[in-house]
């Protein structure tokens, strides 16, 4: 039973009791049940408003739990720009290699179509098939890839050498055939000079993109570089024909 059910008995037990301790008389009766009405008026509207309060209390406090509930933690805000970043790395890496493979992959197809094609149309029947050639030399390019010693063996094992350039003419003809080859050039170290491995000074321009490790030299598309010695690159074999 509620408080305001207990105070309803209460009232209505005392209103009995004098009812039949005392006799109505004239006004005094009217007045005293008036009393009464008017204390138990005023308990049911004290309890409507602490009932009031109560409902009002309780909807502010699920609103704010709503409200909290509703709103991310920062630990969740924290996870949810990590997974953002990692879907942008994505999406840039699917793009690139959208973008860039196919282009680099061409652009293989048409070195080998190019050499390939000289091969057929500059064969010699001094050189050996696979080889072509140009000014008295024949050359042999591989896709396979070797570090620097590695190619050097390669090509001593077909009887010919790592590419070698003679002049400025025959430089100018294996970038057009946009030609990547290690050479036989390298140096002891930064700060040394470089050589062939004959062990005579080598005067071509060579671009030093790896100072501390780059002691061996690449022909590059239009360019010769630097490079680690262990990196694997494409090779060019070499040999000149006998008069």
């Amino acid at each position: 039973m509620n408080n305001q059910g207990v105070i309803y008995a209460e009232m209505k037990g005392v209103k009995n009791s004098k009812r039949q301790q005392m006799k109505p008389k004239g006004s005094k009766g009217s007045i005293s049940r008036a009393q009464q009405e008017s204390t138990y008026a005023e308990l049911n509207l004290q309890n409507a408003s602490q009932n009031l309060q109560k409902t009002s209390q309780n909807l502010q406090g699920n609103e704010e739990n709503y409200h909290s509930k509703g709103s991310p933690s920062p630990l969740e805000k924290l996870i949810a720009g990590i997974l953002g970043i990692i879907c942008l790395v994505l999406m840039s890496t699917v793009v690139t290699m959208i973008i860039i493979t196919p282009s680099t992959l061409i652009q293989e197809q048409n070195n080998s179509s190019r050499i390939t094609r000289l091969q057929k149309e500059c064969h010699r029947g001094r050189c050996s098939k696979d080889w072509f050639t140009y000014s008295n030399n024949c050359y042999y390019t591989t896709f396979e890839e070797k570090t620097w010693n590695g190619s050097l063996t390669a090509c001593a094992s077909w009887n010919s050498t790592l590419l070698y350039i003679d002049n400025e003419e025959e430089l100018k003809f294996l970038k057009s055939l946009s030609i990547v080859s290690w050479i036989p050039v390298f140096r002891e170290g930064r700060g040394h000079p470089w050589m062939w491995q004959n062990g005579s000074t080598c005067k071509l321009q060579i671009s030093d993109f790896l100072p501390e490790k780059g002691n061996c030299a690449v022909l590059s598309v239009g360019d010769i570089n630097s490079d680690d010695c262990e990196f694997p690159h494409k090779y060019t074999c070499k040999h000149k024909l006998e008069n």
